[in-house]
């Protein structure tokens, strides 16, 4: 059954294949992080960023004390986004070279809805058990503890936070969907990675070689940091009450992150499985 249009014909049965194959490799990925890779990483990450932040804050090796909060969002803007690129890279390019991607796809799964359900699944379960949980239990420990120096960190508001955390989310499955695009163009492991890390370096360290216009439209209005390490990052800016300045960089990254994905639909759909 096709619908026809003025310039283009829509092939229904097509379209609920590959909608149905998205549904159902998404629904396998979560459910695999409802399991044990999800109790792993939330382990993981919990005690890793609470440890780390906890290290710098607490203890006489780093005299940061009230700066706890700019070191936790630091922290999960680094740490999970290296994470999620490896991932990302693993998840195209590994399959893919394994053959599990070609299997997969022998069954009535959709090229196209296999790739961006792996994507969009493993941004959900790296949001919630890298980011969204750590965060929330960090939020809860640091405004008790004695720090090293300074003051005791201050908790910001509730709602704000979370829209920090989120904002990190975005960044996130930015970096996410670039590596899987990449990882379809290239599929070579190690280069793939290494291109994404890079631009992660570029957009957030060298912000002076991008204009300040550009910032709205870029990772870099949600990521910024001068290596000399003056000045908050946006999202601590925020939390401490200033406006959200980077707003229109939240929907920016978001839009070019399903513009990746959607690219990388696109041109899996022509790979020779």
């Amino acid at each position: 059954m096709r619908l026809w249009g003025p310039t283009m014909a829509i092939d229904v049965t097509t379209v609920r294949l590959g909608l149905g194959g998205f549904f159902g490799v998404l629904d396998t990925e979560l459910r695999r992080w409802l399991g044990r890779r999800g109790l792993f990483h939330l382990v993981l990450w919990v005690a890793g960023i609470n440890g780390f932040v906890y290290f710098v804050v607490a203890t006489g090796n780093k005299p940061f004390g009230s700066l706890g909060y700019e070191n936790l969002l630091n922290a999960l803007m680094v740490f999970p986004v290296f994470a999620g690129i490896i991932l990302a890279e693993a998840t195209v390019v590994g399959e893919y070279r394994s053959g599990i991607a070609a299997w997969l796809v022998s069954k009535p799964v959709a090229r196209g809805g296999y790739v961006a359900a792996k994507l969009t699944g493993l941004w959900i379960g790296l949001s919630v058990a890298a980011v969204l949980i750590p965060g929330l239990v960090a939020n809860w420990w640091l405004p008790q503890v004695t720090p090293y120096r300074f003051v005791i960190p201050d908790a910001p508001v509730f709602g704000r936070f979370l829209i920090a955390l989120g904002a990190t989310m975005v960044v996130l499955g930015f970096f996410i969907s670039l590596t899987g695009l990449l990882g379809v163009l290239i599929r070579r492991r190690g280069p793939v990675a290494l291109i994404a890390m890079v631009l992660w370096l570029v957009l957030r360290f060298a912000p002076s070689q991008i204009r300040p216009s550009w910032y709205r439209y870029l990772p870099t209005g949600l990521m910024k940091a001068d290596l000399d390490l003056n000045g908050w990052i946006p999202g601590m800016e925020y939390i401490h009450g200033n406006p959200f300045d980077p707003a229109s960089a939240v929907w920016a990254t978001a839009a070019t992150a399903v513009v990746f994905v959607a690219g990388a639909m696109l041109l899996y759909r022509r790979l020779e499985l």
